[in-house]
């Protein structure tokens, strides 16, 4: 019996010593060289964008201001460039639509008047980010990728549309309401409601995404503005950063 055992037991170890190679075979972390030099792929983006501000403390008489996310999505490519399996060197050029809303409620000098702003701005980028890509390997069919860097996006179209509600006492102590719709330019125009918006921004580029097979590619990015994309107007300095959150759907070649 013991005898049985004792052999069943060197089955079973050396069972495992000759499976070892090939279980450790996709290693987690693999220094090894690059299986190609470029690795090239085309996606999809979809989520939501918005921006940072300070209108309150720049213009007081803001009394109430809400911003809601918007629809952002793109189109674009992007290529690795492999120094070795575990560490490669990206660059992508993706066609970019930003859309946020602006609710705001504005009182007037004396409290003479109340004005209701609903602002919706929306604008078209193409963004270029530069990061590097440090890859992983779970598993033997999925890859497990990290990219880290910096983004370039330049502004080449855009509107904004604004559509006031304006109450105001006249003379003769009555209420006088009015109503407005503006629509213009989003960048560099000097009829954008507060501040008018540089078309260069420049901020961090985070994405996370999973390689299944040789071709799908499944993945997350978030991006933040370090530059200030608002005007400054006389002594107040808006500051508004764009940021934006993306699901994304590749296909790799």
């Amino acid at each position: 019996m013991k005898l049985n055992i004792i052999t069943k037991a060197l089955a079973v170890c050396a069972f495992l010593w000759g499976a070892a190679p090939a279980a450790t075979s996709h290693n987690f972390v693999d220094f090894g060289p690059a299986e190609k030099f470029i690795e090239p792929e085309i996606h999809l983006l979809a989520g939501s964008s918005s921006v940072t501000q300070n209108y309150r403390s720049c213009f007081p008489e803001i009394k109430d201001l809400n911003i809601n996310m918007g629809f952002s999505g793109g189109i674009g490519g992007s290529a690795v460039f492999g120094l070795s399996n575990f560490l490669g060197l990206g660059t992508s050029l993706d066609v970019m639509v930003n859309n946020y809303n602006i609710d705001m409620a504005v009182v007037g000098p004396n409290n003479l008047s109340v004005s209701s702003l609903f602002i919706n701005n929306r604008a078209y980028y193409l963004n270029v980010p530069v990061f590097v890509s440090f890859r992983f390997n779970p598993m033997r069919s999925m890859r497990w990728i990290l990219n880290a860097g910096f983004y370039y996006g330049f502004g080449f179209a855009g509107y904004q549309h604004r559509h006031t509600y304006r109450a105001e006492l006249n003379d003769l102590n009555q209420l006088v309401p009015q109503s407005e719709k503006v629509e213009t330019d989003y960048f560099h125009s000097p009829s954008t409601f507060l501040s008018r918006f540089h078309r260069g921004d420049i901020g961090l580029h985070l994405a996370t995404d999973l390689h299944f097979g040789p071709h799908l590619t499944v993945g997350a990015r978030f991006q933040i503005g370090m530059k200030n994309t608002a005007e400054q107007i006389g002594v107040r300095n808006p500051n508004i950063h764009n940021y934006s959150v993306h699901a994304m759907l590749g296909y790799r070649f």
